[in-house]
């Protein structure tokens, strides 16, 4: 399956989804804001990107933004 990186600062919320998703049999990475998952993504092969929009330090559009550069 797929490798998905979720972005989401809320723990519970983030949490949940890695967990939905593994459930579904995907490989799940996880990162707390935009900044983090920036990193995270140039240290991994991600297939999927999934990502809250309001958060702190970089929200999720410019995260997108950056990761499609």
């Amino acid at each position: 399956m797929a490798k998905i990186l979720v972005v989401e600062d809320s723990p519970s919320m983030r949490s949940l989804i890695a967990m939905t998703l593994s459930d579904a049999g995907h490989e799940v990475i996880k990162a707390e804001d935009g900044v983090a998952a920036e990193k995270t993504a140039d240290e991994n092969d991600v297939d999927m990107v999934v990502t809250d929009i309001n958060m702190p330090r970089m929200d999720g559009i410019t995260l997108i933004a950056t990761l499609r550069k």
